[in-house]
């Protein structure tokens, strides 16, 4: 079971559980603690926190070119995940333009490592310029090392690497920090020097969403790969990365829902974002953009144990008790499945999914005329224009074959239309 009792407007879980030396170029971005829970261990989710970095300005534009987003990307970001998500974004864990020195990210880290508790979940968010330098011996490339770029540097990254934040070394410092859970996300060129190295953990996972949660995770997203650059903006997204577009565009449309039908990184829509399906969603329209050419990467890095943090939009009452009906329905729980149905159609009676409910249970209890009755409703809803759970097909198929089962049986509703 999950437990979260700090924010009344996301629902709890346990009923939802389902079956990361080259110069700046213009326009892109170069230049085991605790255990896992048991199947029936209590997980309880605390904060999530949102710290954020976004660099336009250097003070060295001859070495490291003025961007347009990267400010705008954090901002959006934020605002994303406060509304949409509940998120605690403190202003002090934002930093931007002259405020991004590396001194300040050192201090950002620490703050966040004494305020960070056991059960809470970050988000690690940086845009602005990414570079990579690499190791020669004999002409060969022996080694490539991933450096972000913060305010404050005066030479070039061949001439005092020092200057710079090592990849590296900064996923190792957010890996130690208390929290359960780090999403690191890097909108960058060479932001993909993440997963090289000893940090480049790939892959997906099928567990449950119970045992996700419980497990601790520390995984990165990067804009591009290790190779490549990353459009600081574009025709998608103007004010915003291509990356960072289509990423807050994705968690938009999961907490709205998927309105208008537009896809959504929750495929199933059952209110919960896992970082593997947003990777999926993001990497996607990234990839198809026009004139891309950069691919996101997604893994793992130190400390990880095969968890994720998993966002939650906000759910209607009547829906989670619906979803919850019918997955019971389908996995042949009938007593669950009435449970559900009960509660929730004392919320909400009328419309499609009460009466495909109200079928459903008839199904169950061979009840023919209330089966025939819940099916004539959705064809008067769906001939109304009303989405209904049936397709046109299976609905036409269970009507009539309602319709002879109660002529055969003699039951009231066969005469009715």
């Amino acid at each position: 079971m999950i437990r979260r009792p700090f924010a009344p407007t996301l629902l709890a879980l346990a009923a939802l559980v389902a079956p990361l030396m080259v110069s700046a170029q213009d326009a892109t971005r170069s230049n085991e603690i605790g255990r896992p829970a048991g199947k029936d261990q209590e997980v309880t989710i605390g904060r999530y926190v949102f710290a954020g970095i976004g660099i336009d300005a250097y003070e060295t534009p001859d070495i490291w070119k003025t961007l347009d987003n990267a400010v705008n990307d954090v901002d959006r970001m934020r605002e994303t995940l406060r509304d949409a998500y509940n998120f605690d974004t403190p202003d002090e864990w934002i930093l931007r333009n002259e405020h991004a020195t590396q001194n300040a990210i050192r201090q950002l880290i620490d703050d966040l490592g004494q305020n960070l508790q056991p059960d809470d979940n970050l988000i690690f968010f940086y845009a602005g310029h990414g570079a990579e330098r690499a190791t020669v011996f004999d002409g060969e490339i022996v080694s490539r090392t991933g450096y972000l770029v913060p305010v404050g540097v005066k030479a070039s990254l061949e001439d005092s690497p020092s200057q710079y934040l090592e990849i590296g070394r900064l996923l190792a410092d957010l890996a130690a920090l208390p929290a359960r859970h780090v999403l690191v996300i890097l909108d960058s060129c060479y932001s993909g020097m993440a997963l090289d190295g000893d940090f480049k953990t790939r892959g997906g996972t099928t567990q449950q969403v119970t045992d996700l949660i419980g497990r601790r995770s520390r995984r990165v997203l990067t804009s591009a790969q290790s190779d490549q650059l990353a459009a600081d903006g574009g025709a998608d997204f103007p004010d915003n990365s291509l990356f960072t577009g289509w990423l807050t565009e994705g968690l938009r449309r999961a907490a709205s829902g998927g309105e208008d039908g537009q896809p959504t990184p929750d495929a199933n829509d059952d209110g919960m974002i896992t970082v593997t399906e947003l990777f999926s969603f993001v990497s996607g329209r990234v990839g198809a953009a026009s004139g891309s050419r950069q691919t996101p990467d997604f893994g793992a890095f130190k400390f990880d144990n095969r968890g994720e943090l998993v966002l939650m939009r906000e759910i209607e009452p009547f829906d989670d008790l619906y979803s919850e009906a019918v997955r019971a329905f389908e996995e042949g729980k009938f007593d669950a499945f009435f449970i559900a149905t009960e509660e929730a159609l004392d919320i909400e009676s009328v419309g499609a999914r009460p009466s495909y409910l109200r079928y459903l249970g008839a199904r169950i209890d061979d009840e023919l005329a209330v089966a025939l009755t819940a099916l004539r409703d959705l064809s008067t809803l769906a001939e109304a224009g009303e989405a209904v759970p049936l397709s046109a097909g299976e609905l036409m198929i269970e009507l009539r074959r309602a319709e002879r089962q109660c002529q055969k049986a003699g039951c009231a509703a066969a005469a009715g239309n």
